[in-house]
């Protein structure tokens, strides 16, 4: 196949999953549907109806948060990549596939928020870091393929550390396991756990400890 074909393709699997991306998060905020008042609702009841979506909001602005990591990511790695076959094909799909759920994990969770702090329900905590765990753990498949030398995806090169960069894929792989472990007793102290995330450039460094070689991303 030529260069220009084997580009023209590439672009092709970028593109298509652009769109998946897209789609997923407008699903988001379709899931959140505008109060209907009719003649008889006062001001402040309205305003106290309205204050009921906040935790829809934030969901949807956390998962668009997340959703927007996993698309710079997805962006980074096809930025690079000179080649590609049936296996990166068939991982790119499982990671678009886990992405797709996240706009109904994030209802889930947001729909059921009553039940989070008053007799607590640790299902839609567990289902929504679950999610994000696959989208993790698919990225990571993902990354660790496209980038190994042997499969010739990708031209190695000093200005990308391809060694940093699938820890950098792998360390919320970690975060997600511990967090849908423990939201399975208690989703408190499970959101607790996301504050290892601080810790991922610690993480990095004891893993690439004495590696030579740069590690700035090429966008």
């Amino acid at each position: 196949m030529s260069k220009n074909k084997t580009e023209f393709q590439i672009e092709r699997i970028a593109f298509f999953s652009d769109a998946v991306f897209a789609i997923a998060i407008t699903l988001l905020v379709i899931e959140i549907h505008a109060p209907v008042f009719n003649s008889e609702v006062t001001a402040a009841e309205a305003f106290k109806e309205f204050l009921h979506l906040i935790p829809e909001f934030a969901a949807v602005l956390f998962s668009f948060f997340l959703i927007s990591l996993n698309w710079r990511r997805h962006h980074q790695l096809y930025g690079i990549l000179n080649g590609y076959n049936e296996k990166l094909i068939t991982l790119n799909f499982f990671a678009l596939v886990s992405i797709v759920f996240l706009p109904f994990s994030t209802a889930f969770i947001s729909k059921n928020w009553v039940r989070f702090w008053m007799n607590p329900l640790v299902l839609p905590f567990v289902i929504y870091s679950l999610n994000n765990l696959a989208c993790a753990f698919f990225n990571y498949l993902l990354f660790r393929y496209a980038l190994n030398p042997k499969n010739e995806l990708y031209a190695p090169n000093d200005a990308f550390n391809a060694e940093k960069v699938k820890l950098e894929v792998l360390f919320p792989v970690f975060v997600f396991t511990v967090t849908t472990i423990v939201g399975c007793f208690n989703h408190f102290f499970a959101l607790l756990c996301f504050a290892l995330f601080a810790f991922e450039p610690l993480f990095i460094k004891f893993m690439l400890r004495g590696k030579n070689g740069k590690t700035e991303l090429r966008n």
